[in-house]
């Protein structure tokens, strides 16, 4: 099904996909929650993952906005989304490569993070293309949340069987971008990634909440 944009007036302006202004402000708000619930902590590994809920809940706060205001901002009013939910990856990627000990494959795996995020980042904000952000978070979660944490899940960190399984059920999300698959004009390819994202944070949340119990015992 072809994208029909929902639109209406509201105090002179014209905008646009109020759903996914609630599906980005759940997110968002969502995240929020997590950061909050995540004790403040020496443990550097919970400090990164404090960041990438933080900024994350950012990210989606504006997003939505973009979405909402798209008329009067352009694809400009979405780069703070971009750039935050860039950022947000390297938090994440940063929570999980702190569980291998540090050694020349762990440096050049942080590498790879940052320097990727960063040229992807730069190339979608001169193109203004949002699927270079796109590729950046599918890298990011497959790898550093997904395989990185099935890993991690072998070798007995249980709480990243949750991680994984967030990250199984959100990846399907960059298919539904990529694909263009749009179910109803309530519910298009963003609306409906946006959901999928939300049970995956939540799943990657009740990982993430594990290993704040077990730091703070």
């Amino acid at each position: 099904m072809k994208q029909v944009l929902i639109e209406f007036d509201l105090f002179g302006l014209t905008l646009q996909e109020p759903m996914a202004l609630i599906t980005n402000w759940i997110m968002a708000f969502f995240c929020l929650y997590s950061y909050s619930v995540i004790k403040k902590s020496t443990e550097i590994n919970l400090v990164y993952w404090k960041w990438f809920f933080l900024i994350f809940s950012i990210s989606t706060f504006f997003g939505g906005l973009g979405h909402l205001f798209f008329q009067q901002l352009g694809v400009e009013g979405k780069f703070l989304n971009w750039i935050t939910g860039a950022i947000s990856g390297i938090y994440l990627g940063k929570a999980m490569l702190f569980h291998f000990e540090r050694s020349n494959k762990r440096i050049a795996s942080e590498t790879f993070l940052i320097v990727k995020s960063i040229v992807l980042l730069f190339i979608a904000l001169y193109y203004k293309k949002f699927i270079f952000i796109a590729i950046d978070a599918i890298i990011t979660y497959v790898y550093f949340a997904g395989i990185l944490g099935y890993i991690l899940f072998k070798r007995g960190v249980k709480a990243m069987r949750f991680v994984v399984i967030g990250v199984i059920i959100g990846l399907p999300s960059a298919f539904i971008f990529i694909l263009k698959l749009n179910p109803h004009k309530w519910l298009n390819k963003d609306d409906l990634s946006h959901l999928l994202m939300i049970f995956c944070l939540i799943y990657i949340f009740k990982g993430v909440k594990i290993l704040n119990d077990k730091y703070n015992l």
